[in-house]
């Protein structure tokens, strides 16, 4: 006499067979026709963007179109200008740096990013291995510049992972630029 259970499997191996059989039964009956060709090829276009970030050290990458960067820096550094935004268009643009993720901030004695274009607007600033500001209020763009300065208390690499986000005043609209500040020693 079977078991139930030698019995549940004997059905589930019919019921495969029996489900592949009519599966390949049908293959060779079924018919149509194709109502939209898709190209496999699909033109793209690619347009400028209409704020750029320009390079200004050897030791820093530009990604993506001119929208995303990242600035290396080697530690015990004062006011360097690393980083350019251009504004491709005649449109006033505010613009505000924001942080949203970090590595190993806590060797960082002081580290103070900040724009400039005349006047300075702090936008991160790290004491002693801790965020005393995270983002900065926004500000015009206009010739303007991101500068860093950086002092560390360990050997190591940190890392700063930021949004530039720049917006059009007086609307919701925006674009965020990511921007990874590492500094190492």
């Amino acid at each position: 006499m079977k078991k139930p259970k030698d019995l549940k499997r004997a059905k589930n191996v019919a019921f495969i067979v029996l489900t592949l059989f009519i599966l390949f039964q049908t293959q060779d009956t079924v018919k149509g026709s194709t109502l939209f060709d898709l190209p496999l090829q699909m033109p793209a276009n690619v347009n400028t963007p209409l704020v750029i970030l320009q390079n200004m050290t050897s030791d820093s990458t530009i990604y993506a179109n001119s929208t995303s960067a990242r600035i290396t820096v080697v530690d015990n550094i004062a006011d360097l200008d690393v980083l350019e935004i251009l504004n491709e268009t005649d449109n006033a643009w505010q613009l505000q740096l924001l942080v949203y993720n970090d590595t190993n901030i806590n060797r960082l004695a002081n580290c103070t990013i900040w724009f400039h274009n005349g006047s300075a607007s702090v936008q991160i600033r790290i004491t002693g291995g801790n965020y005393s500001q995270m983002s900065g209020e926004p500000c015009n763009l206009v010739n303007s510049k991101i500068a860093i300065t950086a002092t560390t208390i360990t050997q190591g690499t940190s890392c700063i992972h930021t949004f530039l986000k720049i917006l059009h005043p007086e609307t919701s609209t925006y674009f965020l630029y990511a921007i990874t500040f590492e500094i190492t020693s």
